[in-house]
């Protein structure tokens, strides 16, 4: 059998190979393209100062220095093993996010927070589905009491750990129960704010949560969240990803892959059918960048060439970055450039932006009661 085995893995990995090569040199074929397509647009905006502007403005929305959030995060990760999601390095996403080789910033948050804290005198925040605590740790640097909801206890608390929490304010109360337990706790109309980042689209039956969520919020009440656009290429590969899997059977781990799907103009349907009333919708991620680049270029190197150096890392022993042509085909200072270029034609094609950045406010008479 382990002569049989090995002749067809061989096989099956040559196969592979050839055909990482192929896509690898398609790759690089279509990234020429398009830099001789933008190359006019990236001289004007060099001659202009468009990506100076637009860094000044980046750099002054972000007004969270995260590098105190994670003192000692570093050296307990390496002790302890990788941890999923981990996010404590970033900025956190009440104020942007940096992904994509772009350091991405919103306001769209911020005038809300200020005016729970001038209504609240102790504001209180739900962070659901709060994976590092990033967010919390945000939240309690904007004076919110934080509740932390999450599936693992463990995991929670070795995030936790690695927080330098500060002595003046207290640290989130962590929560791994179900969102019914949590209503009973702490009674309805309790928190001001509740916050969904990159969650609503991992829940299998996310309608429950947003039923729930919404008694747990007072009369004025805000939810702040991020989902997904499923126009995105990203997107479309997740579903394509899931759909074999379901085919075939196998198991995921609960919380990590992609299992709603929806438009902006879904999202807001589906968020305003389970009791809630959209105040303010916003996109984020360009489609040049997310899509054109990222998922156009960046995605089939990660689907098939990073899998075969991987591979041939292992097997040959050599050094190196298996990863080093995702990263090529996308660099930091193209993307900074071909961002600009997405905000100036974001009326145009904000449909097709990548993320949905929406503030909801609880309403006082669902149809849902």
């Amino acid at each position: 059998m382990k002569f049989v085995r090995r002749p067809a893995r061989g096989a099956f990995f040559f196969l592979a190979a050839a055909w990482a090569a192929i896509v690898l040199a398609a790759v690089v074929v279509v990234w020429l393209m398009l830099f001789i397509l933008f190359l006019p647009f990236l001289a004007f905006s060099e001659l202009l100062g468009w990506p100076r502007k637009h860094s000044q403005i980046t750099n002054e929305a972000d007004t969270l220095n995260s590098e105190s959030a994670v003192t000692r995060a570093i050296s307990r990760t390496a002790q302890n093993g990788e941890l999923i999601f981990d996010r404590r390095a970033d900025v956190s996403k009440l104020f942007g996010c940096n992904t994509r080789s772009v350091e991405y910033r919103w306001g769209l948050f911020r005038e809300r927070l200020q005016e729970i804290k001038e209504k609240a005198k102790e504001p209180r925040a739900l962070d659901f589905g709060a994976g590092s605590l990033r967010d919390s740790f945000a939240l309690i640097q904007q004076g919110f009491e934080v509740t932390s909801m999450d599936l693992d206890a463990q995991i929670m608390q070795r995030y936790f750990d690695s927080y330098e929490w500060s002595s003046e304010a207290s640290p989130p109360a962590l929560f791994t129960g179900s969102i019914d337990r949590l209503v009973e706790l702490v009674g309805q109309n309790y928190f001001h704010l509740a916050i969904s980042f990159d969650v609503i689209e991992h829940l299998d039956r996310p309608e429950h949560y947003l039923q729930n969520l919404r008694p747990l919020l007072r009369d004025d009440g805000y939810l702040f969240a991020i989902v997904p656009n499923r126009r995105s290429i990203y997107e479309r590969y997740f579903k394509h990803s899931l759909k074999k899997q379901r085919q075939r059977g196998l198991k995921w781990t609960p919380g990590v892959p992609h299992l709603q799907f929806r438009s902006p103009e879904e999202w807001d349907q589906f968020i305003e059918a389970n009791g809630f009333e959209v105040v303010e919708h916003d996109m984020a991620i360009g489609t040049l960048v997310n899509d054109f680049w990222h998922g156009g270029l960046a995605l089939p190197i990660y689907v098939y060439v990073t899998p075969v150096l991987q591979v041939l890392r292992a097997k040959i022993g050599l050094r190196f970055d298996p990863t080093l042509f995702e990263r090529a085909v996308a660099p930091a200072w193209l993307m900074k450039r071909i961002d600009v270029f997405d905000n100036l034609l974001k009326q145009r094609l904000r449909r097709q932006f990548g993320w949905n950045i929406i503030v909801a406010r609880r309403k006082t008479s669902p149809a849902t009661e």
